[in-house]
């Protein structure tokens, strides 16, 4: 594949998502283009090998813990037939305990788990999940990847720190447009 062709696919669904939310009237739309980025991350993030992300038979699961401001929408956007994810079928799952956090790919954490935000980042802490939150503040304390919105767009923030504990491996475009937080030589 060429240089050019490279770049189109990588910019391409970046632009799409950056798009300013007040395009979008409803709250819901917002969630689509949340549930849409799991798919969008996912393409620039490498899994280790024991984490099944290679085997075609088992799904990759997204979890979402706590209350799911997604609604109906997740399950919209991976259909089993209609959407995959590194080629494999979508898994979601939902719970609302901690100590319910078993294999996943994809960790989404609701922001009213604020205060158990510690209990679950100690079970996800160096494995090869990639949490991810929409609350101020949750990639300052290990979250590894947080949504905003920033003049009326969805960006992102990483915590590399987290990043470099979780055996996940994130392709350097991803992190070129990312807001980076705990970069490396800060403590």
């Amino acid at each position: 594949m060429n240089w050019k062709k490279s770049c189109i696919l990588f910019v391409l669904p970046i632009m799409i998502l950056l798009l300013p939310v007040s395009l979008f009237t409803a709250i819901k739309d917002e969630y689509y283009r949340k549930a849409a980025l799991f798919k969008v991350f996912s393409q620039y993030i490498q899994w280790p090998e024991e984490s099944s992300t290679n085997n075609q038979l088992k799904p990759f699961i997204i979890t979402v813990i706590g209350k799911n401001p997604f609604g109906s929408i997740l399950e919209a956007a991976y259909h089993k037939e209609k959407r995959k994810i590194k080629g494999k079928i979508v898994e979601i799952r939902y719970i609302s305990r901690p100590e319910e956090i078993t294999h996943c790919h994809i960790l989404f954490i609701s922001k009213f788990f604020k205060m158990k935000l510690e209990e679950i980042l100690a079970i996800t802490r160096k494995k090869p999940i990639l949490t991810i939150a929409e609350t101020k503040g949750f990639a300052e304390r290990g979250v590894l990847f947080n949504l905003f919105i920033s003049k009326n767009e969805i960006r992102f923030e990483i915590n590399t720190a987290t990043l470099r504990e979780s055996q996940l491996i994130v392709d350097s475009q991803l992190l070129s447009v990312a807001r980076i937080i705990n970069p490396p030589g800060n403590k």
